[in-house]
């Protein structure tokens, strides 16, 4: 009986409250961001591999320098070569400002193995870095 109970929490995310019981944790959520030095209108590529599937809820840019960024959260393929967008619609990362997407993400699911990425639509100004944060959700 113990070793069923020891498998089946290893299988289980839980979480203990004030140390009194155990309540288990489905789907648990998470964020991940990547930074691109100097970028460029191809500043394009693979940032993280999907070690299970997720749905990615939001996505936010900070812009540092210049006047802005645009661009996309991308879903690449497991080796990290084709792909589609995760929204249908560019974000435009200004200066300063922290930019969160429209709320309304067209494609959302990244398959387990698939890698999540950038692609950059356009630059205007001396922009040295912009800062990308995806949340999401276990599928």
């Amino acid at each position: 009986m113990r070793k069923i109970l020891i498998a089946a929490s290893i299988l289980l995310l839980s979480v203990t409250i004030c140390g009194a019981s155990t309540v288990p944790v489905l789907n648990p959520t998470g964020s991940k961001s990547f930074i691109i030095t100097n970028p460029t209108a191809a500043a394009d590529g693979p940032v993280w591999r999907a070690s299970v599937a997720i749905t990615i809820t939001a996505v936010h840019v900070l812009c540092v320098d210049g006047v802005n960024v645009v661009g996309q959260l991308w879903n690449f393929d497991a080796n990290g070569l084709n792909g589609a967008t995760v929204d249908s619609s560019d974000i435009t990362g200004t200066a300063g400002t922290n930019v969160n997407d429209d709320g309304s993400l067209s494609a959302p699911s990244i398959a387990i193995g698939h890698y999540v990425g950038w692609k950059t639509t356009s630059v205007s100004g001396t922009v040295t870095k912009v800062v990308v944060t995806f949340d999401y959700q276990e599928a």
